[in-house]
């Protein structure tokens, strides 16, 4: 697979923190889901920190208080976190892995540029497992990528997977792209064409997809859900904090833009930015 190394699209997400209700429920979820390593565990005072990733590196960093209440119907926040595999086969593995945990799936989507794996964990976080198809192989109309969403093949799928006795998520597994929500779609839009130099590859009615270099996308950016209205409570559930790593030209904009490396976006959530010097 043609897959481009993600250093040369020159943005890439490092880690996702979650605010939790349940640490315990939550752990156990995302361990038998994605079968990642415990990184840290760490209980000090009120505050108790679970990190999960793969090859040292943390991807997902949950965090609780105590006294956390589960994000209402009109609080706006993540649609998805989009975990990328390295390869279709591996993410048969994984549908395999799905179905051997007894873990319910909401659905699935062939986007022709990639094939996806929808769930919801038990805090009612959205999250897309996929694994994208050669880049070589995408089409475009001008500068807008073309994107549909019929069924997944799962049986092609599951005919490719390996005969595996216990599955592992591959060392390379990254967080591909992140799906917002926002209850104005122009501001949103326009914070990451400004902030970061995105571009506009996809539309829909009522969503958004940006990215960089010619991604599929980086963000996709909806308002699908009109009651969702006002920014998460300090103290609800969901995503709170994104880690992204960025090339010195994105980097040096953030910061003369913004003069600091942590920025919000219009739905309240924290981008950490830092420096990948690769």
């Amino acid at each position: 697979m043609n897959r481009k190394n993600e250093n040369e699209y020159g943005f890439n997400f490092e880690t996702v923190v979650l605010r939790v209700k349940n640490i315990k429920k939550m752990k156990d979820f995302y361990l038998k889901l994605l079968k990642m390593d415990i990184l840290k565990e760490n209980r000090e005072k009120e505050k108790e920190t679970v990190v999960l990733g793969v090859n040292k590196r943390e991807i997902i960093k949950l965090v609780s208080y105590g006294n956390e209440n589960i994000k209402e119907n009109n609080e706006i926040n993540v649609y998805h976190v989009a975990y990328l595999l390295p390869s279709r086969k591996d993410l048969g593995n994984f549908l395999k892995n799905c179905i051997k945990e007894n873990i319910k799936i909401d659905g699935t989507g062939d986007h022709s540029v990639s094939e996806a794996i929808y769930l919801t964990d038990p805090e009612a976080n959205g999250i897309e497992v996929y694994a994208d198809r050669d880049s070589n192989t995408w089409k475009w109309d001008r500068n807008y990528v073309i994107m549909g969403t019929t069924a997944v093949n799962i049986k092609e799928l599951l005919e490719i997977s390996q005969e595996i006795s216990e599955f592992k998520i591959p060392e390379n597994t990254k967080i591909g792209h992140i799906h917002m929500e926002t209850s104005d779609l122009e501001k949103e839009k326009n914070f990451y064409m400004e902030k970061f130099g995105m571009e506009i590859v996809s539309c829909i009615p009522g969503a958004y997809f940006v990215s960089i270099n010619k991604y599929h996308h980086h963000f996709g950016i909806n308002r699908w859900n009109s009651k969702r209205k006002i920014i998460k409570k300090e103290n609800s559930t969901g995503i709170e904090e994104i880690y992204i790593s960025v090339n010195r030209e994105i980097y040096d904009k953030v910061f003369l833009e913004s003069g600091k490396f942590e920025i919000k976006t219009p739905n309240g959530i924290k981008l950490i930015i830092h420096l990948n010097e690769k």
